[in-house]
């Protein structure tokens, strides 16, 4: 019973951020799939590859939901997201490969580092209190499209999408347009890791019970019930927060996210 008030508030909370900051559900929801795995199931393998795929898979109806959302917001900025997109899915599904095959400590530390930096470069702006151009930034095609293509690899690998907010930002949209589009971009690589992970983890051994390949469907549905009003409060807050309190806010979950994977 305990447990399954834990997962129904981790959900809320986590679908508040990913409504709020076009991603980060991840930095609450796979932490908890994984400690309730490792606790419920020590001897098994492949967990942290399950939570990742159960986060993902309980975030696709609420993602929607915030996605409907932005839109009515006119909060996405489709054109970017034409060209982006497609290079982030490729690179989320190199992800999937290669989150079968490396070291997930060596993933967490470059993931958390890096992580940092932009919690540094963003605090950097705070106090700068640069502004941002709505146009977007010639900053040549290697950056574009390598970085989107890096995008979706790096966000695969560490289950969070941390990164895609200041990307987006870089090429010149303000801070409620990269949420927005974020949110969007974030939901179709995910259609894609979801499928991906399943079919990989169909032959793989010792896994937790529960599972279809690397996806658990024994919590899935405690996570998808809150998911829906968390959406909609995360993206009603991206609306009527000023933007430098968002800025502060987003800068606030880097710090967090970056120091909590490093000394985890």
């Amino acid at each position: 019973m305990y447990i399954d008030i834990l997962i129904i508030i981790s959900a809320f909370a986590g679908s508040i951020l990913s409504g709020l900051f076009g991603g980060g559900a991840g930095l609450i929801f796979t932490p908890t799939i994984y400690l309730f795995l490792s606790y419920a199931n020590p001897n098994s393998s492949y967990i942290m590859q399950t939570s990742i795929t159960t986060m993902i898979a309980s975030l696709m109806i609420s993602g929607l939901v915030a996605i409907v959302k932005h839109h009515k917001y006119n909060h996405i900025d489709w054109n970017v997201l034409k060209w982006s997109a497609p290079l982030i899915i490729i690179g989320s599904i190199l992800g999937c490969f290669t989150m079968t095959v490396v070291s997930s400590r060596s993933v967490i530390y470059v993931f958390s580092l890096a992580t940092l930096i932009l919690a540094i470069r963003s605090t950097q702006k705070l106090i700068s209190n640069t502004q941002q151009n709505n146009t977007n930034r010639d900053l040549g095609w290697s950056f574009r499209y390598i970085g989107c293509f890096l995008l979706g690899l790096i966000s695969t690998l560490s289950g969070a999408a941390s990164f895609v907010v200041p990307y987006y930002e870089s090429i010149g949209l303000d801070i409620k347009k990269s949420i927005g589009t974020t949110t969007v971009v974030v939901w179709l690589y995910s259609v894609f890791v979801l499928i991906f992970m399943i079919s990989l983890g169909l032959n793989k051994n010792n896994l937790p019970p529960g599972n279809i390949g690397f996806l658990n469907y024994n919590y899935l549905w405690l996570f998808i019930i809150p998911t829906i009003p968390g959406a909609l409060l995360g993206a009603k807050l991206a609306n009527t927060l000023p933007e430098r309190k968002l800025r502060i806010a987003f800068t606030v979950l880097l710090y967090f996210i970056g120091s909590s994977m490093l000394f985890s």
